[in-house]
């Protein structure tokens, strides 16, 4: 469920991104802003949402697999690609909260990499619980440096969410810095 909400948050977050969901009996499903559409991004997440509370029907358990087109292509690692304006862009989704994500961008190390300032944009979807970064540089700049850039950033969080995840595991209780709290997710 976890990679499910990354990836249609991600896919929400990005203009003429296509989602494309695999049943159990084969059949594919589009979701995107097209009127053709099976789904809206708007409809999905709320099945999603009400799918994550413990009392309520799994409405999207008949997903066995998923995938990301239109405007986006997979790279791997949990990053996409995707190009605006003719500028490369790189893009991510985490558990973590905007606040978070923040600081972890704040305070990473990405001296020397690139001459141009670097830009994310943080895109959080309350309904999902997911933050979604888009990493972006200049026209200029050489995609291999905004490879790195983006691993760079979403290895942070990644260590982040683990860390949380492990520090929650060992105190036995749910920490006040969790990577979401409570009241992001809907009743």
């Amino acid at each position: 469920m976890e990679e499910l909400r990354l990836v249609v948050g991600l896919a929400y977050a990005t203009p003429k991104a296509t989602l494309h969901l695999i049943s159990e009996d084969g059949q594919t499903y589009t979701v995107s802003d097209h009127p053709g559409s099976d789904f809206t991004f708007c409809e999905l997440r709320r099945m999603i949402s009400i799918s994550l509370c413990p009392s309520r029907p799994n409405f999207v358990s008949w997903i066995k697999d998923f995938e990301v087109t239109g405007s986006v292509e997979y790279m791997g690692g949990g990053i996409f690609q995707s190009e605006r304006e003719g500028i490369p862009h790189r893009i991510f989704s985490t558990l973590l909260r905007p606040e978070l994500v923040f600081d972890l961008l704040d305070a990473t190390d990405i001296e020397g990499i690139s001459q141009e300032p670097v830009d994310a944009v943080l895109t959080p979807d309350p309904i999902l619980g997911v933050t979604t970064i888009t990493i972006s540089v200049g026209k200029s700049t050489q995609k291999s440096e905004l490879d790195e850039l983006a691993l760079i950033a979403h290895s942070a969080c990644l260590v982040k969410e683990m860390s949380l995840s492990l520090h929650r595991q060992s105190s036995g209780t749910r920490d006040k810095t969790s990577i979401r709290k409570e009241s992001d997710f809907p009743n």
